[in-house]
């Protein structure tokens, strides 16, 4: 008989129905250990679990029938990463629904109360949670220290939105939750091949929702990028963002601010030995950025091999589905 606890963690009754939504293809032994999770946390809290595979080749959608999960299978062009969410929230039988991506591992036994908590506010539409880095270059590190810390945040209403500031996001769809009547109310976007979840973030904080950053809700996360899919993964963010008009709050200014935190952090860690790696690293970070918000869009990504406006082209290089 599944047992139901309070929002923090004592004996008493869950004020929400939580579903839990992975998006994933050929997950491995990634999603074997996600599983496993998520089976322990199903079985505490009742849990309503969704895994859409879209194509999987490996065992993975096997594991998902062997643990009870609800199965859905969509055919690989299909796939969107807010198309996909957004079917995740249509099938959710919760009025709160957890996104995690495969690669995440949650490490936080109570970590879908510590999500849905924050819910209790009406005026909260999405909750994201702590991400650690599992292995990680300095770069990424001090990216999830300065976004993930271990003191809770809150994002209010904003007038027109939330323009992003370089290397900052105000949510994270590899490990988080929304309200499902906002979800609905607000859907994710569908055609942006990245970030789709800051092009949420902005249009709840546009629309009179806030979001919440949960520290005490805490999942293993990182990746590491080559130079080509650092390249190709800032392209499509300067791209996703000058799309939806919000790409002014990454202006010179701040790109310069950003990089001498970054620096500091290296300092301050000891890591000064890797500065030369810092420094082409950030370049080709920004010039890919630049190039997504500035160039003619179907000239780069014809000289580049990417197929213009297929998001697949986008997605084949993006680990979390």
């Amino acid at each position: 008989m599944p047992q139901r606890a309070s929002p923090r963690g004592g004996a008493g009754r869950v004020p929400h129905r939580i579903s839990v939504v992975v998006p994933v293809r050929d997950g491995g032994a990634q999603f074997v250990h996600l599983a496993r999770c998520l089976r322990l946390a199903r079985d505490r809290y009742d849990l309503d679990v969704v895994i859409i595979d879209s194509g999987s080749r490996d065992a993975t959608p096997q594991e998902a029938e062997r643990a009870g999960f609800r199965l859905v299978r969509i055919l690989p062009e299909e796939f969107g990463h807010g198309r996909t969410r957004n079917l995740g929230v249509q099938l959710a039988e919760g009025d709160v629904v957890c996104f995690l991506t495969h690669d995440v591992l949650p490490c936080t036994p109570d970590w879908p109360l510590q999500l849905a908590a924050p819910f209790e506010d009406p005026s909260v539409a999405g909750v994201y949670g702590r991400q650690v880095p599992r292995d990680a270059t300095t770069m990424e590190m001090f990216f999830v220290s300065l976004n993930y810390p271990p003191h809770p945040l809150r994002f209010d209403p904003s007038p027109g939105g939330h323009h992003p500031r370089p290397g900052r996001v105000v949510f994270s769809n590899a490990f988080s939750a929304v309200r499902r009547a906002a979800a609905l109310e607000v859907p994710i976007p569908v055609d942006a091949m990245y970030s789709e979840d800051q092009l949420w973030a902005h249009r709840a904080l546009g629309a009179g929702y806030s979001i919440v950053y949960e520290p005490r809700a805490e999942a293993l996360h990182a990746h590491t990028y080559s130079f080509k899919g650092l390249f190709r993964r800032s392209y499509f963010i300067g791209r996703a963002l000058r799309t939806a008009g919000i790409d002014r709050g990454a202006s010179l200014p701040e790109s310069l601010r950003f990089l001498r935190e970054e620096l500091g952090y290296f300092i301050r860690q000891g890591h000064v030995h890797r500065l030369p790696q810092l420094l082409p690293y950030e370049l080709l970070r920004w010039a890919g950025f630049q190039a997504g918000r500035l160039s003619p869009w179907a000239v780069w990504e014809s000289a580049a091999g990417w197929s213009a406006g297929d998001p697949r082209a986008a997605v084949a290089g993006r680990p979390d589905r």
